[in-house]
This record gives C-alpha cells, structure tokens and sequence, in this order.
C-alpha cells in the first residue's frame, strides 16, 4: 500500500510541472491476452498521454531494462536449472520488445527516447523492487546453484514493485496504450511470480 501510494505521488507531481521432480513447476507462462500494440495508431491523438502517462513510460523502461540484465547475467552462468534458464530467457525478450515498444510511443509523442541505463530514470523508480549496483554485483558473483536462487528471489520483489507502478498509473493515466501495457504487466508479472515461488519451492535435482 505504501508503495502504491508513492508511485501514485510521484506520477501526479509528474502531472503538475515510472529439474526434475515429481510434479515440476509449469513452464513460463505465454505472454498475457491483454498485450500492449507495438506503436500507436493515429487515432491514438484521442488519448493523447498525461504527465503520468509518461513518467511512467520513462520509469517502467528502466525498471525492466534492470530485469533484463538481471536475466542476462544469470543466462551467461553454468548450472542454473532448465526451467530457471526458460523462465530468465521469457523475461529477457518480453521486457526487450515492451522497453522498444515504449520508445517507439514517447517519440510518437514527442518525447524523447529513455536508455533502459538512464539513471534518473531508474531513481523515479527506485523502491519498486529496483536492486542495487550492491545487490546486481552479488547475482553477478554468485555460482550457478547460488545465483539461481538470488535470481528467483529478487526478481519476484522486482516484478512485485512492478506490478505496484502499473496499478498505480491505471489509477492516474489516462492513454490507451499506457493503460494496456499496465494491465499487461499486472497480468504477465504476477503469472511469472506464481511459476518463481514454485520454482523456489522445488529441491534441487
């Protein structure tokens, strides 16, 4: 809740001037129903985006741009488990194509594009599951088995706080595609935090 709350304030003072075991887990979930289309349309002036519309774009595309280099960087490491490498590897090319699809709309819009390593980007978002350089540095470190793990941990808190900011921006945005992405993602990302939780459940082959 307070969370939510936190992203609700930033976004409105944007507006004023973000292996095998007996039952295995099931296998990363397709991508939501409810996806977000790949560029506006022109009749998308209709719903032209709000402050918060944007702040959230910006702050959403550094927020997976962590996700996917937390997925890299557990793909590049030995021993991590096959459907923990699948789910790492879902993550990975989902958050890529919405962090394109995103750009492609600010500059429809007339704003400018958002590198996924913008740090002021990343501070909007921070306390929305983002980790630290600390915490990125120990995944970076740790053995297969270990990583594994830390991986699964944290990137349900990550996709948690994800999930949080898209709840918080349906409240206060107002366009279209924004409002699909945000839906998309509570959908997708809590589907991806059911299959992580199971995986952390099963004991190791």
């Amino acid at each position: 809740m307070r969370a939510t709350l936190l992203l609700s304030a930033c976004l409105l003072l944007a507006g004023c001037g973000a292996d095998a075991v007996a039952t295995p887990p099931p296998a990363p979930p397709p991508p939501s129903t409810v996806a977000p289309s790949a560029s506006p349309a022109p009749e998308a002036s209709s719903t032209p985006p709000n402050g918060q519309d944007l702040l959230f774009s910006a702050m959403m595309i550094a927020h997976h741009g962590q996700a996917v280099r937390m997925s890299r960087t557990l793909l590049a490491k030995s021993g991590v488990p096959e459907r923990v490498a699948a789910v790492a590897d879902f993550i990975r090319t989902d958050q890529d194509r919405e962090i394109t699809e995103m750009n492609a709309w600010r500059v429809a819009w007339g704003a400018p594009a958002v590198s996924p390593d913008d740090p002021a980007a990343a501070r909007h978002g921070a306390g929305h599951g983002m980790l630290t350089e600390e915490q990125l540095a120990a995944l970076a470190a740790a053995g297969g088995p270990a990583a594994t793990r830390l991986y699964l941990e944290q990137m349900i808190e990550h996709h948690t706080g994800a999930i949080l900011m898209a709840k918080a921006v349906l409240k206060v945005g107002r366009n279209v595609y924004v409002r699909n992405l945000a839906k998309h993602i509570v959908n997708e990302q809590g589907a991806e935090n059911d299959v992580m939780t199971r995986l952390l459940a099963t004991p190791p082959a």
